[in-house]
């Protein structure tokens, strides 16, 4: 799996668990990367830290379930 294809199947993840706690650590196990280098990636690719991602993502479910206020 390249990178590409690994922090797609990481945000692939994060989406699937948004309401669970998730982990920078689960996270990378999952598309077996260190969480090291799969943090470093992700913000590369991304433009944003993996917890900066999860937080935008769970802000943006709670206005949609509540509407935008």
């Amino acid at each position: 799996m390249n990178w590409i294809e690994s922090i797609s199947e990481a945000i692939s993840y994060i989406e699937e668990n948004i309401t669970e706690e998730l982990t920078v650590e689960d996270i990378a196990k999952h598309v077996h990367i260190s969480p090291f280098y799969f943090q470093k990636g992700f913000s590369m690719l991304c433009g944003l830290t993996v917890s900066d991602y999860i937080h935008y993502r769970r802000r943006h479910c709670r206005q949609r379930a509540f509407g935008d206020r």
